[in-house]
């Protein structure tokens, strides 16, 4: 069973929801799926197949994205803040009438340290968190900084073309990992530019490792040796600061996005039950 509804975070936000209901109905422990900044539901598609025959699953998406409906008065850089996404996870539990101590969380990119700092002093309690590539910091150079202050928002669409390129070039192994540089295009090209540009400048000088030390959840990271964004030094930083943390290596970032990391999910699901 299959439904899209909005969920209201804040006075005027309103975030897009999707939920699946498998029609067994076999008890299985639900999944609270945050995906990453700018991210588009059908670059899960693969993911999403393999996940919702067995589970009941919720895919949230976050108020960065062009479907999130925010008044005007919140156009502003601290409405998309990491801890004001975390903020909208804790309201939205609620409203969706999960379970905690059953949900299994699972989050991608900023996603994922949305999750992390919802899951800091166990303000969102859990079963476990499975992320994929969660950022330590935020890294942008000198011309970005400057980029995302003074450049207008209608400018920033004319340059989503030097954007990719500059991904393409520095912060993504295009060669051999080719799906993972086509799905950027897809995000970046989609993306409202506006809120683009908000959210960047809110993650300027944001640091996820404060706090990790309380998260009293099981969390799993995933990471891939060809994955430059979110690359195995900066998941080990993660990791290790954390009571209950574990790693997991992945082959490819592409693979983290496809049906394949569901197996590494089930395992480490499996895994904490011994």
């Amino acid at each position: 069973m299959f439904s899209e509804h909005r969920v209201e975070v804040e006075d005027g936000v309103r975030l897009r929801c999707y939920r699946w209901q498998p029609q067994s109905g076999n008890g299985s422990s639900p999944v609270f799926f945050i995906a990453g900044w700018i991210s588009l539901v059908r670059g899960w598609k693969a993911l999403l197949q393999e996940l919702v025959p067995s589970r009941p699953v919720v895919y949230l998406e976050t108020r960065e994205k062009e479907s999130a409906e925010i008044p005007r008065r919140l156009l502003r850089p601290s409405s998309f803040a990491i801890p004001r996404l975390a903020d909208d996870l804790l309201v939205a539990s609620k409203q969706l009438g999960l379970d905690n101590d059953r949900t299994v969380l699972f989050g991608s990119s900023m996603g994922s340290n949305a999750i992390l700092e919802a899951l800091k002093g166990s303000r969102l309690p859990a079963r476990a968190a499975f992320l994929v590539g969660p950022n330590a910091e935020f890294y942008f150079p000198l011309w970005g900084k400057v980029a995302v202050r003074v450049v207008p928002a209608w400018l920033i669409e004319r340059l989503k073309g030097f954007v990719i390129w500059y991904l393409r070039r520095f912060r993504v192994d295009a060669e051999s990992d080719p799906e993972q540089m086509a799905r950027y295009i897809r995000t970046v090209n989609a993306a409202d530019s506006l809120r683009l540009k908000l959210s960047a400048r809110a993650v300027q000088g944001y640091s996820v490792l404060p706090g990790l030390e309380t998260i009293t959840a099981p969390v799993a990271v995933a990471f891939a040796d060809s994955d430059i964004l979110h690359n195995e030094r900066e998941v080990r930083r993660i990791v290790d600061a954390m009571p209950r943390g574990t790693a997991v290596s992945c082959p490819t970032n592409t693979y983290m996005h496809e049906a394949d990391v569901a197996r590494d999910l089930e395992n480490y699901l499996d895994f904490l039950k011994d």
